[in-house]
């Protein structure tokens, strides 16, 4: 009795060993489309209406060792041939109240984890929001995206999209339009 109960454990064992290390993952990269022999770009143009958030003197989160001022925009856009995308947009500042000193800033466009870019923007919310708002304008140079599974240094030829837009300090809407020439 006692050595079929251990012939049983043993082909229990040695049946899920074969199932789990015969088990495949499925993991599908759909390569983007190909103009000629390169991949293709796409002409990226996006206007989103949303509103800002800043938040002041934040403690812990992204950075522990210091405090932070944090401006957050957010929202959605539909990318023609693409469909929907969050955009969401980040500065990490300063806590001084006359200071410009950025920790970070980054403009984030994403369709979950399948396609994105993402990169640092030039433009100091926080300033322009100490200045009472308006128009700004700066650049968004891509340094990570999707894409760079299939070429690493895709970016790195592409000049910066064009990123401008208004700011209202009163209703905390922002009008923001980002355009240009990236891979997804």
């Amino acid at each position: 009795m006692k050595s079929t109960i251990i012939k049983l454990a043993v082909l229990f064992l040695i049946t899920g060993f074969l199932f789990t290390s015969c088990k495949k993952e499925s993991v599908q990269l759909t390569p983007p489309p190909l103009s000629g022999n390169r991949l293709a770009e796409y002409d990226l143009n996006i206007t989103l209406t949303t509103t800002y958030k800043f938040l002041d003197n934040v403690s812990g989160g992204w950075e522990s060792a210091r405090d932070y001022d944090l401006i957050e925009i957010r929202g959605k856009a539909t990318l023609s041939g693409l469909g929907d995308f969050d955009i969401t947009v980040i500065e990490y500042a300063d806590t001084a109240i006359s200071s410009d000193e950025i920790y970070e800033n980054f403009i984030e466009i994403s369709q979950g984890s399948s396609l994105y870019i993402s990169g640092n923007q030039s433009i100091n919310f926080k300033k322009l929001i100490r200045e009472g708002g308006g128009a700004f304008s700066g650049t968004l140079k891509i340094t990570r995206g999707s894409v760079q599974y299939f070429d690493r240094n895709i970016f790195s030829s592409l000049p910066p999209l064009i990123v401008t837009g208004t700011l209202d300090v009163n209703t905390h809407i922002v009008d923001l339009r980002i355009k240009g020439k990236t891979y997804f």
